[in-house]
């Protein structure tokens, strides 16, 4: 049936394409439109195998349409996850289900996750119904801004600084035109660890971010909620707009793979 594949851009902002979906036994398989036949070939497969696990994250509104969410991540390796949207909840519980079936059964040959090589479910690019072992969602994709050369510009505090080197058609920049940015480093420790040695920072605590040109939190609510004042830098506004204030609830919250992901409403 029809899903919603949700997907970030580099700006963190969330979007959605519609993507037609056949789970087979232990086959996911996704297409643009309703497959004339069954031997037509999909736009990006997947195996789904014991590693597999499903959550469902509930009711989300993505550029003010409503969405039923749930995630599909592996168990081998935290990075991989594939999340899909229903337009009602109905079709969301039954899409779970079945995707927690197939799990449960395994594919072919399916000898468990730490005694094979790591096969990613991220439905891969490719064309043929044979070629089964999955790559990054992100390569050789459409729906998706496609990947670029990061170059190191600064190492600061242990962690090293890249930006995005993008290939230009013509000179100049355009006013908007920001080079996506990232900071990589290594921490030696659990998930939990590390969370419990940041909240225990307290008001010494920051957070940056791109966009913003300065920003305070007004209040703590609980250890894992608080309530921040944020401004945007100029360049982020349409011309000719006034600086805007940005109150906003920042939240801290544990995901079922043990990770800390961090949202601001």
């Amino acid at each position: 049936g029809w899903l919603y594949l949700i997907r970030c851009n580099r700006f963190g902002l969330q979007f959605s394409r519609k993507r037609y979906f056949v789970l087979d036994h232990h086959l996911l398989r996704s297409f643009k439109s309703v497959p004339n036949s069954d031997d037509q070939d999909p736009v990006r497969s997947a195996i789904m195998d014991s590693c597999i696990r499903v959550m469902d994250n509930g009711r989300e509104s993505i550029n003010r349409k409503v969405f039923f969410i749930f995630t599909l991540y592996n168990t081998s390796n935290h990075n991989d996850r594939l999340k899909l949207g229903a337009s009602r909840p109905e079709e969301a519980a039954r899409w779970i289900q079945c995707f927690h079936e197939a799990s449960l059964k395994g594919a072919p040959e399916d000898i468990g996750c730490s005694k094979r090589k790591w096969q990613s479910y991220s439905l891969s690019g490719s064309s043929s119904r044979n070629h089964q072992n999955s790559i990054d969602w992100t390569l050789s994709s459409s729906d998706v801004i496609a990947p670029s050369p990061w170059t190191i510009f600064g190492c600061q505090n242990g962690l090293r600084l890249f930006k995005e080197a993008k290939d230009r058609d013509s000179g100049g920049k355009k006013r908007d035109d920001h080079p996506a940015i990232m900071a990589v480093g290594v921490v030696d420790g659990t998930s939990e660890a590390i969370f419990q040695t940041l909240m225990a920072l307290g008001p010494s605590r920051s957070e940056w971010d791109f966009c913003f040109s300065k920003g305070s939190v007004v209040e703590h609510l609980d250890g894992h909620t608080d309530i921040i004042h944020k401004q945007l830098y100029s360049d982020w506004l349409p011309w000719g707009m006034k600086g805007r204030d940005l109150l906003l609830r920042r939240y801290w919250r544990r995901e079922d793979d043990g990770t800390y992901g961090s949202n601001k409403l």
